[in-house]
């Protein structure tokens, strides 16, 4: 019996492009507008149809959806209910299945998030990166505080009782006290999850360029790390469990569709850039909207990419996702999903990190204490095969 997938839908639009975005996004102007954005979502649409039709994912059931971008809210709602609609037509999803769609401060309402939960998504994951007008100007972030106080609010009014909110600490500039202050906001709101992410000065953004020419301090390493336990101690002391390296969830409410990729389950993401994993075998699509669009509009697959991986490739993408998270990885499951046993295939390189403290073994499960996963890219780095 084949596990329930995790579907993902991209949506490439936002109201404009922020200072440290290299996502595939673009804002929905630029795109073309309206228009053109009703012509990606009916091919996203054909997508769907085409995709629940092969061979590959007939008649399968779909525990968790996840509607990501891009920012889907810049769309009408009536229009990623419709989406969603398709959804139900084409997977088997049950009446418990986690429906997340992503938002930012802005781009929805009142009425707007209404319509979203009464077209049964039942999970909003909002980009409020900060409570600070100073730190969103700063990130060319096109909202203020209390416009993102004002959303949660309305989405908990709308009947959202799973919310989950973005922040982003390592800002040039920015004091650990800063980031405490944006903590302590948070948790006013008590979101059921809260993913924090350190800054990344991805290159030929607008903030890495600003960085780059003096305009901007660079981000300090040791605030970096004091504001990564920062926020460990004044959450877990809030009664949030630290589960994956970014994320922290209240019990019982860690995001079932994230859980999928670390765990290297099988997904199928639609829409441009989405990527998808089955049967072994992983694929990503075009990246460029009106390619993607146009292919699917002339009845072509609009794949970019696809690749199977050898056991051994397998075995080492299963500990690098896994490790992210405080559960690791079982050396039971990754021998059953690729014939490899974790502590054969990569034995010099586990004995070096148990050697130095960096990787544990806890009955039959590999982790890295929560204490090093600042330095996790180190440590992931060895099982790239």
């Amino acid at each position: 019996m084949t596990d329930p997938l995790g579907l993902y839908l991209h949506f490439p639009f936002c109201l404009s492009k922020c200072a440290y975005c290299d996502f595939a996004s673009l804002p929905l102007a630029d795109a073309g507008g309206p228009e053109f954005a009703r012509r990606y979502l009916d091919a996203l649409l054909i997508e769907i149809d085409r995709r629940a039709a092969t061979p590959e994912f007939r008649d399968l059931a779909a525990d968790t959806v996840f509607f990501g971008g891009g920012t889907p809210t810049v769309l009408p709602a009536a229009w990623l209910a419709e989406a969603l609609q398709r959804l139900r037509w084409r997977f088997a999803i049950p009446s418990d299945a986690e429906i997340t769609v992503e938002a930012n401060p802005g781009t929805v309402d009142a009425v707007a998030l209404a319509e979203l939960r009464g077209a049964g998504f039942n999970r909003l994951s909002l980009g409020v990166q900060s409570f600070s007008d100073d730190s969103l100007r700063l990130l060319g972030r096109v909202h203020t505080a209390d416009e993102a106080r004002q959303a949660l609010a309305a989405a908990r009014a709308a009947g959202f009782d799973d919310l989950s909110l973005d922040l982003i600490y390592g800002l040039p500039g920015q004091t650990v006290e800063e980031w405490q202050e944006d903590l302590a906001a948070a948790l006013e709101i008590r979101p059921e999850h809260l993913s924090a992410y350190g800054l990344s000065l991805e290159e030929g953004t607008p903030l890495a360029r600003a960085v780059a020419a003096d305009r901007l301090p660079a981000p300090d390493e040791e605030g970096y790390a004091a504001m990564f336990t920062a926020a460990h101690a004044q959450l877990t002391a809030a009664g949030y469990e630290h589960y994956e390296i970014s994320n922290y969830a209240l019990p019982g409410r860690q995001c079932r569709h994230n859980r999928k990729y670390w765990a290297g389950d099988e997904y199928l993401g639609l829409g441009c850039s989405a990527h998808s994993h089955r049967w072994g075998r992983r694929w990503n699509n075009l990246a460029a909207p009106p390619v993607y669009t146009k292919w699917l509009a002339r009845g072509a697959w609009p794949v970019a990419r696809a690749e199977a991986l050898s056991p051994r490739a397998r075995a080492g993408e299963l500990m690098m996702l896994g490790l992210r998270t405080a559960a690791g990885v079982s050396e039971d499951e990754v021998e059953r999903r690729t014939g490899l046993r974790p502590g054969v295939a990569f034995a010099d390189a586990i004995a070096g990190l148990r050697a130095r403290g960096w990787l544990g073994l806890d009955a039959g499960r590999f982790v890295i204490p929560s204490e090093m996963w600042l330095i996790s890219n180190e440590i992931l780095a060895e099982f790239v095969a």
